[in-house]
């Protein structure tokens, strides 16, 4: 259960709209129901107070530091352990682990887009019309942009079509 519904929860136990008669043995008195509806203004000014939970990333074990954070570990063989023939060489580890800190940007930047532009000779008022590839694969004229990831491939088309420019999107 969120926030909200715990709210709305309390909103509805509240004292508002009263489904008991006058005649009713039982029914609250006017203080009680004064008192419930302040306690309960109460607890939702408290639960208001309430953070929602963070959201949390999970990481593997392997690539994450308790300290440090997103980290690749690295195993480096010991060649020669110290003190070779003594006590101190019993149980020596075959291998040094080691980590590297690692810089994980929180945006990745986006790979650069190219369209393909194609001037309208019917227009009066220099409109251009994109090219776009339609539903069998075909490539026509349309008013909607067809977005290549490589400005290599939007020039291979201007060139088929042999008219048009190429922008960066």
């Amino acid at each position: 259960m969120n926030k909200q519904e715990v709210i709305k929860k309390i909103n509805l136990e509240m004292f508002a709209h009263p489904t008991w008669k006058p005649e009713d043995a039982d029914a609250p008195t006017p203080d009680f129901k004064d008192g419930y509806n302040a306690a309960s203004k109460a607890n939702i000014k408290i639960i208001n107070q309430l953070d929602e939970p963070t959201k949390v990333i999970a990481h593997l074990a392997e690539k994450w530091h308790e300290d440090i954070g997103p980290v690749l570990w690295w195993d480096f063989p010991v060649e020669e352990p110290p003190y070779c023939g003594t006590p101190l060489d019993d149980d020596f580890p075959k291998y040094k682990t080691h980590f590297t800190e690692l810089h994980i940007p929180d945006e990745v930047e986006e790979e650069p887009r190219y369209k393909v532009i194609m001037p309208n000779p019917q227009s009066k008022n220099g409109n251009l019309l994109v090219l776009r590839r339609n539903q069998r694969g075909t490539i026509g004229l349309s008013g909607e942009v067809m977005r290549f990831d490589s400005e290599d491939k939007a020039n291979a088309i201007v060139t088929l079509i042999e008219c048009g420019t190429v922008e960066k999107v």
